[in-house]
Order: C-alpha cells, then structure tokens, then sequence
C-alpha cells in the first residue's frame, strides 16, 4: 500500500485541503470509518458545541477575545497558584524550572477545576489564574529586586529574603483579595 497526501489552495479562500488516500491495486480509497472518533468532532461542530482539542467545552477561543475577562475563582485554586509561584521563586530562583513532572501536575489541577465549571467560564477561569500567575511572579519579582538589587531571575535567592516577601500583606492580598497597595487582580478575584 502506498500512501499519497496533496495539498491545495481554495480559490480565493484562506484554507487548505489535504487529501489523503490508500492505492490499492489501482483502487483509490478516501474517508474514515463510521466508527472514527472524528464522527464526534464532526457532530459536535456542526451542533455549535465548541470544544478544545482535549474535548473540552467551552475552551474554544479561536476568533474571541470575550473569555479575556476575570472572574471569580475557588480558594483553593488561588492558592493552588501562589504554592506554583512560591515553588518557582524557592526552588528555580524565579523561573518555571524543567521538572516536567512538576508542570503538568500544576496544570492537571487547573485542568480538573475547570471542567468542574460552567461551560461559559472555564476560559475564562484559565485566563484569571493565568493573570494571578503573572501578576504575583511580577510582584515578587519586583520585591526581590528592592531587597537584591542587581538580582536577575534564574539566581538564587535567600530563603529568609523570600520568606518575608511572602508574608508581606501586599502579595497576600493578592491571592486573599482583600485589597493590598499592589496593583493586580485582588479587586475582583
């Protein structure tokens, strides 16, 4: 069996079809079973129910840019957050570290609550969490440059330098929401 893939332009569309087919002695066969797990993709395309590659609903963000929006999320998750900053600061003096095991046990935890939400909102959940990511990394990253100047991320930092950085109220508020001086998404989360 040989296997053959063309590409081609649509006209004046933006797009590509690709062509994939099996020679058979001579006999050109294209499609996919009736039993392919693309059938479900498919039906739930053509139902409006958008889903992410993962299969999840309500992840579908290609075109929208309405799901950049915070909102409200568990306690639990916000500290779920903080332990990941503080992991990175303590342990990889500020980067995301190459433990793979790490990462993907932090984004399981994020993948699990947001499929425990509504389908309107778990994009948007991802992008609070994600801003709360960002907005404490910065916050500690500017703490540690008052206290260390000339620190640059990657180097090690004192444990007791970023024990008082973390107990300080205004990263605290920032996962408690309770309203601190620094600027971040305390107010709404």
């Amino acid at each position: 069996m040989r296997r053959i893939a063309n590409t081609r332009t649509m006209g004046d569309q933006e797009g590509w079809i690709m062509r994939i087919g099996y020679n058979d002695p001579g006999i050109w066969k294209f499609g996919a079973k009736k039993s392919s797990p693309n059938t479900k993709a498919i039906e739930d395309l053509l139902s409006g129910r958008r889903k992410n590659s993962y299969g999840v609903e309500g992840m579908w963000i290609t075109g929208r840019t309405d799901w950049k929006r915070i909102i409200n999320v568990s306690d639990e998750m916000k500290q779920h957050v903080f332990e990941d900053v503080k992991k990175e600061f303590y342990k990889y003096g500020g980067m995301s570290g190459d433990n793979i095991a790490e990462t993907d046990a932090y984004y399981d935890k994020i993948h699990s609550y947001v499929k425990t939400l509504r389908a309107g909102d778990r994009s948007s959940a991802t992008w609070t969490l994600s801003q709360l990511h960002l907005d404490l990394a910065h916050a500690v990253t500017a703490a540690v440059k008052e206290k260390m100047p000339g620190w640059t991320n990657g180097q090690r930092i004192p444990s007791d330098v970023l024990d008082r950085i973390f107990a300080d109220e205004s990263i605290i508020s920032m996962v408690s929401g309770r309203s601190g001086g620094e600027k971040g998404i305390d107010i709404q989360v």
